[in-house]
């Protein structure tokens, strides 16, 4: 799901601690506010540490418009600030980035980022706004990234079955977040898809939190519906064979680069650091856990090798807990409850069987 870089790779998606910075300051009009105020400002960015390859850091600009009119964002880009070729990244704009066109007065945005890493090496880069129709450039904190370690990659068994889960019908693919009890959600989190709750009706913290391409389903038949399949999926999943060599009971899927096929814990599994899921456009990964799931803070699953989110099950026997800036990908589909926890991002789906499903300021895109 990346492109081959030589130096680095940024990408447009999410979420960091931040801290302040001043900008330059431009007036809307030829008076007197020109010298009092900024046009707009950054009042949070993140702070962007040394990285190792096959991992993400996550981070998060916003910006508020201080004048009294509405402004228009005219581009959000990023910017080479050394001697490596434009060639070297390549930026997405990220379905999760809430900050359209224009700015109304008063109003704050946020655009978000992940740092990857693909090649050792330091690299340079700015975030850039452009402001109004006169092309005014608001430049964030210039992101300094050394990346100087490769984390060790065990070798692995690889079975030579790609075995997957029956497909679900289609209409359960609209659905990118599925509670049974409640679905709650507490800061900025985006929701790219629909927000589906039954047999429970409870859904809060959707405003703040925002749902793109999609609506909320609460206690209705579309609910209900995607209830049942979310089982018939979950049933599915855990009825394939799981090769005797692909029993990871006991291991960290940390630092693991697997290839296609059934995984299987015979209770608990964790995440800490990154999983790599190396293989192609129809490669299947399922993963059964018999209890819970965890994931330590910044971990992530890495997709390689144009493996896609929706080739990638998680059959949780219990719940689903991914850790702070944790950066997850495939469906999750849980018995008990599905928690996100501070800035953890999902490229997938979360579907909790019979608990609820907590966000806490966190992009999740299905695809």
């Amino acid at each position: 799901m990346y492109n081959k870089v030589q130096q680095g790779l940024i990408i447009l998606g999410l979420m960091l601690p931040m801290m302040s910075q001043a900008q330059q300051c431009h007036g809307v009009q030829g008076n007197s506010l020109a010298a009092r105020t900024c046009d707009v400002t950054f009042t949070s960015t993140p702070t962007f540490t040394n990285l190792c390859l096959a991992t993400i850091q996550p981070g998060t600009y916003t910006i508020r418009n201080n004048t009294p009119v509405t402004l228009k964002i005219n581009y959000i880009r990023i910017k080479n600030s050394d001697a490596l070729p434009n060639a070297a990244t390549a930026i997405v704009v990220a379905p999760t980035n809430n900050c359209g066109s224009t700015l109304a007065s008063g109003a704050s945005c946020n655009i978000l980022l992940n740092l990857q890493p693909l090649a050792l090496g330091t690299f340079n880069r700015t975030l850039q706004i452009g402001i109004d129709t006169r092309q005014v450039e608001l430049d964030g904190t210039t992101i300094t990234s050394a990346v100087n370690c490769t984390p060790a990659v065990p070798p692995v068994p690889v079975t030579p079955v790609n075995p997957a889960p029956t497909p679900p019908p289609p209409s359960l693919f609209s659905a990118s977040i599925l509670g049974a009890t409640t679905v709650t959600s507490t800061g900025l989190s985006v929701v790219n898809g629909d927000v589906d709750v039954s047999p429970g009706a409870a859904v809060t913290g959707f405003p703040p939190a925002t749902i793109v391409n999609g609506s909320i389903h609460a206690a209705d038949a579309t609910a209900a519906t995607a209830q049942a399949n979310a089982l018939a999926y979950y049933n599915s999943a855990v009825g394939l064979a799981c090769p005797a060599a692909n029993n990871l009971t006991g291991q960290d899927l940390g630092g693991k680069t697997l290839a296609p096929g059934v995984y299987c814990f015979s209770s608990s599994a964790q995440l800490t650091g990154a999983l790599v899921l190396n293989g192609g456009s129809t490669s299947a990964y399922t993963f059964q856990i018999g209890s819970t799931l965890t994931t330590a803070s910044n971990s992530s699953v890495v997709l390689t090798g144009g493996v896609t989110n929706g080739n990638v099950t998680w059959a949780v026997g219990s719940s689903a807990t991914l850790g702070t800036g944790t950066a997850f990908a495939g469906i999750i589909d849980a018995v008990a409850s599905i928690t996100l926890n501070t800035g953890a991002s999902l490229q997938g789906r979360a579907w909790a069987l019979n608990g609820a499903v907590t966000l806490d300021s966190n992009p999740v895109n299905p695809s």
